[in-house]
């Protein structure tokens, strides 16, 4: 039978994969949705169906995190890893949701707000770092991630000759 800190680290990963997905379902029911362009594709940018997969991998790797918050008990400082899954879980809402309300393209917030997440995302890290250094690890590939998607997104706006 599993251990009480068993369940903890599963309901850690299962809280995260609930902000991921529900602060996504009303997306395309307001019309947010990704389109598949027929623009040159990059090289370097992955197929669409490896984005998903990351970001889960990168909500499990939150969750894990906040377990080892809770297991040390500094479980205040969780509120850090929520405010970093809320701002990443919203991108379709800041990129797609403005460009539609304002008529400027997506790229560009999605370069600002990839930005704020990746600064965001070091911040949360350098807060976490003394209390858990494991749990301040655990942040970083989001930086990574997210530095890998604005490169992407400089990319396309190359293409489409925004830049």
């Amino acid at each position: 039978m599993p251990t009480t800190m068993t369940w903890v680290l599963i309901l850690s990963i299962l809280i995260f994969y609930g902000i991921l997905i529900g602060v996504n379902i009303p997306a395309p029911f307001i019309g947010l949705e990704f389109e598949s362009r027929q623009t040159p594709k990059l090289w370097y940018a992955p197929p669409g169906f490896v984005i998903p997969i990351v970001w889960f991998v990168l909500f499990t790797m939150l969750g894990i995190a906040r377990y080892n918050l809770v297991r040390i008990e500094q479980a205040d400082y969780q509120g850090w890893l929520f405010g970093l899954a809320f701002l990443c879980a919203t991108y379709a809402y800041y990129t797609l949701g403005l460009a539609k309300v304002t008529s400027v393209s997506a790229l560009w917030f999605g370069l600002i707000g990839n930005s704020i997440v990746i600064l965001f995302a070091a911040f949360v890290a350098w807060k976490l770092y003394p209390v858990s250094r494991t749990a301040a690890y655990l942040t970083v590939p989001i930086i990574i991630w997210t530095s890998f998607a604005n490169l992407i997104v400089i990319g396309e706006m190359k293409i489409t000759r925004l830049i």
